[in-house]
């Protein structure tokens, strides 16, 4: 089944019995949750899974990646893709420029939701966060779900400076209501710390509108738009959210049906353990997506008549949600606490000394860049 983004209702709430999946799953203790049999963990060997391989992205495509954020380091091995066929693409149909890298023409749907354990080797995964955390946020192009209710302190910073320079209880630093009759102030430690969900690059997203404004977006970050583009070139990244999560945060099911293009959504997951929550949408008339009860041959019996897949994401694992998948509801019901790897968790602290009052500020956070293409 094809579907128009513009024909879908981006205020539109998941199922009851969706809504009410995703709560089971938000509410397990992890110790409860990581021994459940319902999660589809791609890290496991694929025969014990429902996931097919779909191929590998070649190690010198993700050297040229790592180049684009100022890394020489080389690519030890190529990058395993895989898929599940709850989540399939068109059929049949020529395959994308990103899908005909890896895929080989068969009479069997295109992969929709791909999956890439590991794509994202240490240095690069604390590359992007020091990107994306000590500049981008401190950018004031970039707007963060403090800027409702709350004067954000820029001018506290030197030019270049992150909002991690200053100690987590600066006076200057302290994010001051716009109406203090209705909130108080808030320290740099109680924003980083719990208060800062999101910040957008690129397109600013009207959260409450579910709409993409028409003015002018900023520019969108060069270095991750090229190492994303090597890596996923069908897809131009033009606005992303920066989720930032901690233990007890959690994402409600939602589809990303704001946009005018249809090209993949890329998500990459650094720092802790989330669970994936992912299903298929129905149509404008509400016909169900043929994968929610036709499987591919070839899955294991424990996929068939799956209603949504429960996929452990790791700190590195990527996903890219095309095709059927674009429009699929999603969301992370559950943040594993004590999971960052240890080669973050000290982040944003330096061998050097530097941001040491923030050190183990990683250890209990979860980092998810989401991309997509406006139009």
């Amino acid at each position: 089944m094809t579907i128009n983004l513009g024909d879908l209702d981006a205020h539109e709430q998941p199922s009851d019995e969706l809504r009410a999946e995703w709560k089971s799953f938000s509410k397990k203790e992890p110790a409860e949750l990581l021994n459940e049999t319902k999660l589809d963990d791609p890290r496991l060997p694929l025969s014990q899974t429902g996931f097919v391989s779909a191929g590998s992205i070649l190690k010198n495509q993700l050297t040229e990646a790592f180049k684009q954020l100022g890394i020489s380091q080389e690519a030890q091995e190529d990058a395993q893709i895989i898929h599940h066929p709850l989540l399939p693409g068109l059929m049949p149909s020529p395959p994308t420029p990103f899908l005909s890298a890896f895929i080989h023409l068969t009479n069997k749907p295109d992969p929709g939701l791909l999956i890439l354990p590991n794509l994202i080797p240490e240095t690069v995964q604390q590359k992007l966060l020091e990107l994306m955390i000590h500049r981008d946020l401190s950018n004031p192009n970039h707007q963060t779900n403090m800027h409702l209710h709350f004067k954000v302190p820029y001018e506290s910073l030197d030019l270049g400076a992150s909002f991690f320079s200053h100690g987590p209880d600066s006076p200057a630093a302290s994010f001051n209501p716009k109406d203090p009759s209705v909130h108080r102030p808030q320290s740099l430690r109680q924003v980083l710390n719990r208060k800062l969900h999101w910040v957008t690059l690129g397109g600013q997203y009207d959260w409450t509108n579910r709409v993409y404004p028409d003015a002018e977006p900023p520019r969108f970050p060069a270095d991750i738009a090229g190492f994303l583009h090597s890596i996923f070139p069908e897809t131009q990244a033009q606005a992303a959210i920066v989720n930032f999560y901690t233990p007890g945060d959690t994402m409600m099911m939602h589809r990303d049906v704001s946009e005018e293009s249809d090209r993949g959504l890329v998500s990459l997951s650094l720092g802790c353990d989330g669970i994936f929550m992912i299903a298929p949408s129905k149509g404008p008339e509400g016909e169900e997506d043929a994968a929610a009860t036709e499987l591919a041959p070839g899955a294991c019996d424990t996929a068939q008549g799956k209603g949504y897949l429960t996929i452990p994401l790791r700190s590195g694992d990527a996903i890219y949600m095309t095709n059927e998948s674009r429009y699929a509801w999603h969301g992370v019901p559950k943040v594993i606490k004590g999971t960052c790897p240890a080669h973050l968790e000290n982040f944003p602290a330096t061998e050097d000394g530097q941001y040491e009052e923030w050190r183990g500020w990683m250890k209990n956070k979860r980092v998810n860049l989401n991309v997509r293409q406006i139009k």
